[in-house]
């Protein structure tokens, strides 16, 4: 089994732990992904190395959850982005950092340490019901930061067939 899908494998097997953990008063974001420079004039800019995911236009999402997950190229988590999806469609943005151990989804975003250190990530987004562990729809990718870094999820990118993909 190729590196990039044991990775995947392993992110989607902790994505399915941090939304059992995030029960019912989270909702959900969705979609895929593209690499950008953070530079709208109306969006603050990170600190240096910080990663933003940006969901525009998210539709048939409302009352779930968006978790994503993030991992070095050998294996280890390194941060999280967990969304509650509050309308249809949904644009909305999340910072990357350290997680809750106990709920992820339960605090004030972003939750602990931003993601801080330049490198190439891999990362999956995926959307549930909260309380479930199977996701509806998921996107994968790779992002690489030298800089304050905006990872675009469109409502396209996100789908059930890609949760296929990583799984099968």
């Amino acid at each position: 089994m190729p590196s990039i899908v044991r990775r995947l494998t392993a992110a989607l097997a902790v994505m399915v732990i941090v939304t059992a953990a995030c029960g019912d008063d989270a909702a959900t974001t969705t979609a895929a992904a593209t690499t950008a420079a953070t530079t709208s004039a109306t969006t603050a800019l990170p600190a240096t190395t910080e990663l933003r995911f940006t969901f525009e236009g998210i539709t048939g999402a409302q009352d779930k959850v968006l978790v994503g997950t993030i991992f070095e190229s050998n294996g280890p988590l390194v941060g999280t982005v967990c969304l509650p999806v509050t309308s249809d469609p949904f644009s909305g943005s999340a910072l990357v950092a350290t997680s809750a151990p106990d709920n992820p989804c339960g605090h004030d975003a972003p939750y602990g340490v931003p993601l801080s250190t330049n490198g190439t990530y891999g990362y999956l987004v995926a959307v549930y019901v909260p309380g479930t562990q199977t996701a509806t729809a998921c996107a994968a990718g790779e992002v690489t930061i030298a800089q304050p870094t905006e990872v675009i999820i469109a409502d396209a990118d996100l789908t059930a067939a890609n949760c296929a993909d990583l799984t099968g």
